[in-house]
């Protein structure tokens, strides 16, 4: 109903865009903007009722206070089709701004303040107790209602400060103390490193890099400062003579025909826990090939469908090779809408009742998701094999998602031959390969 609605406004809109003066559609785009906030306040409203209703739920049917409701996120995610961070994202802002941001929601569902506002609001005043929150709640309202939403952070922030110094100390100290180190995929064959340190120790690593490749610069090498830096970045990390010597395992899915030089489909990133990093051009790829480094494995797919072909096995656990074809089979967890990295092997029909330990029936999960076959609502035929290759994921509400693996090359690749491309695949099997394969060991050899 609602999502009929709102189409029948969109129709309206657009209808009428080419009639409309640029003053007036000026004037559309505002209104559109506060349309937009409304609707994300309410959906808001909407998620974070759900949530609680799913705890109160779970609780009166026997839920424990520690499952109760957790299930919620894994719900929302599917019927959303976004991942679970993202709603577990959402459901902290929401939740916090039902309870103590009155104001502050009301100017949302008004359509004065935008979502990525009230979140900056929200996230700054997180440290707060529920009174602070609250008494705040007005002037952080008005600060949201003239400023951009990055003036709203800084602004929020000192606020905070001011309300709670001690307790914003601690923030600080707590901050400090959570380092980490991120990779991120920018899926252009680049990728960002990121280690959340102290401030004096990033400005530190920074500006020892940079006196470096200044010193390397004004000694004659001819790369660019940025360059100089992103290369000693990698060997002083890694402890490689080169930056371009990287001996681990990163795994890189490419076609044989690609490899070959036939066509030119881009190959597929696949980290060490699975994942899908992204496309790598085949020309890239076939350079990565050629390094004295590279490692060869052999991954046969179905010619039909692009998928990877099942294997078998009598053991238990999902280790060895077998875990190793899953997670390259996979990619990323199975469960509907999740794209995080692979972390444990499940059976899909439970080992407890008869399920095989084999390639068919094992499907990899992200670290959150194993759990959730065991809250409340999900444990009995929650997840079931389909026909075909996919998985069938059933909610407690009765909606179910299909899930099934990517083409071995990712989703979105094809096979096409390059314009000056020539030869089938079977006279390119004609040319001598530089590598061997032993099926009974199942890795590979250098020839």
């Amino acid at each position: 109903m609602i999502e009929a609605r709102i189409r029948e406004l969109v129709d309206e809109i657009l209808s009428t865009t080419d009639s409309r003066s640029l003053e007036e559609q000026i004037d559309d785009i505002a209104e559109l903007d506060r349309g937009a906030a409304m609707i994300q306040a309410a959906l808001s409203v909407r998620m974070a009722a759900f949530a609680e209703g799913r705890r109160a739920n779970d609780l009166s049917s026997g839920g424990s206070l520690d499952t109760a409701g957790r299930g919620a996120s894994f719900e929302i995610a599917m019927a959303r089709r976004v991942s679970k961070a993202t709603v577990d994202h959402n459901l902290a802002f929401a939740e916090p701004l039902l309870a103590d941001f009155p104001r502050l929601l009301a100017a949302c569902l008004d359509g004065e303040v935008s979502q990525a506002a009230a979140k900056y609001a929200v996230k700054e005043a997180e440290i707060l107790n529920s009174k602070h929150r609250r008494a705040i709640d007005g002037e952080l309202t008005s600060l949201a209602r003239d400023l951009t939403p990055g003036q709203l952070r800084k602004a929020a922030a000192r606020l905070v400060a001011a309300t709670d110094p001690e307790t914003d100390a601690r923030r600080a100290r707590s901050a400090r103390a959570r380092k980490q180190v991120r990779a991120i995929v920018n899926g252009d064959a680049t990728g960002t490193l990121v280690a959340d340190l102290p401030v004096e120790q990033a400005l530190a690593c920074w500006q020892t890099l940079d006196h470096e490749a200044r010193c390397r610069r004004g000694d004659g090498d001819e790369r660019s400062i940025r360059e100089l830096m992103c290369d000693l970045f990698v060997e002083r990390l890694t402890g490689q003579a080169k930056a371009t010597d990287v001996n681990l395992e990163i795994g890189v899915v490419i076609a044989t025909t690609s490899l070959l030089g036939a066509d030119d489909q881009p190959a597929k990133l696949v980290g060490y826990r699975g994942g899908d990093y992204g496309a790598l051009p085949a020309d890239i790829a076939r350079q990565l090939a050629g390094s004295g480094s590279a490692w060869w494995r052999r991954l046969v797919c179905d010619p039909v469908d692009g998928h990877l072909v099942s294997m078998d096995t009598r053991q238990r656990r999902f280790d060895g090779t077998l875990r190793k074809f899953v997670v390259y089979r996979d990619g990323t967890s199975r469960r509907p809408c999740s794209d995080s990295p692979i972390y444990e092997i499940d059976h899909i029909e439970r080992h407890a009742d008869g399920g095989p330990t084999s390639a068919p029936n094992g499907h990899g999960l992200g670290k959150a998701d194993h759990p959730v076959r065991d809250l409340p609502g999900w444990r009995i035929g929650a997840v079931h094999r389909d026909a075909g290759r996919g998985v069938i994921w059933t909610t407690p509400t009765g909606h179910s998602y299909r899930s099934r693996p990517p083409p071995i090359l990712g989703r979105g690749s094809a096979a096409r031959a390059g314009p000056d491309r020539s030869g089938s695949c079977l006279d390119l099997h004609t040319r001598r390969l530089r590598i061997e394969y032993d099926p009974r060991r199942h890795r590979p050899w250098r020839s």
